[in-house]
């Protein structure tokens, strides 16, 4: 996927999601659904665990102020509010 595709499919969230987005979760954005699970007090080795246990080979933006992952060839994309930059 590009940036642009990400960018157009974040700026497409329900705002029940996008209002819901804190650096206590990681976000998990499919086309059909979203999913989000606790990341409270994580250090930046957590994070990196997480993302290669979804993504071979991460490509990161950002949405909002909050770091995102995505892959070229993955429809998903993690929303990583707590990961600092």
């Amino acid at each position: 996927m590009t940036k642009e595709k990400i960018q157009k499919r974040l700026l497409n969230l329900p705002k029940e999601i996008t209002t819901a987005i804190s650096s206590d979760f990681v976000f998990l954005v499919w086309p059909d659904k979203v999913q989000h699970f606790p990341a409270r007090n994580w250090a930046t080795p957590q994070f990196h665990k997480t993302i290669s246990e979804y993504l071979t080979t991460p490509l990161y933006t950002t949405f909002n102020g909050y770091l995102v992952a995505y892959e070229e060839n993955n429809e998903l994309i993690l929303i990583l509010p707590g990961m600092k930059q």
